[in-house]
């Protein structure tokens, strides 16, 4: 079977670019660099229903788990004299 020739449109023609307007630039604030640009990523596979309770305390001391888990690594670096800075922000 043979295709078909494509439509064409005599009658239209491309519209012009609008002009660079004569305003200021519009100034962009510099954004504060991400999470994952300043930390290292870790993976813990937790027992589904320890994960539950982590979640159900956190939710109610209105903390975040990750709150939880940061503080917990803290201490235990402590105990075992690691200085090394843990948090983030």
């Amino acid at each position: 079977m043979a295709k078909k020739a494509p439509v064409a449109y005599p009658s239209l023609t491309p519209a012009a670019s609008p002009a660079p307007s004569s305003s200021p630039a519009v100034e962009h604030r510099a954004r504060p660099p991400r999470m994952r640009d300043l930390a290292d990523q870790v993976v813990l596979y937790l027992n589904p229903g320890g994960h539950k309770e982590l979640k159900r305390f956190a939710l109610g001391a209105d903390r975040k788990v990750h709150d939880l888990l940061i503080e917990a690594v803290e201490e235990w670096a402590t105990k075992r004299g690691i200085r090394a800075q843990m948090r983030v922000r």
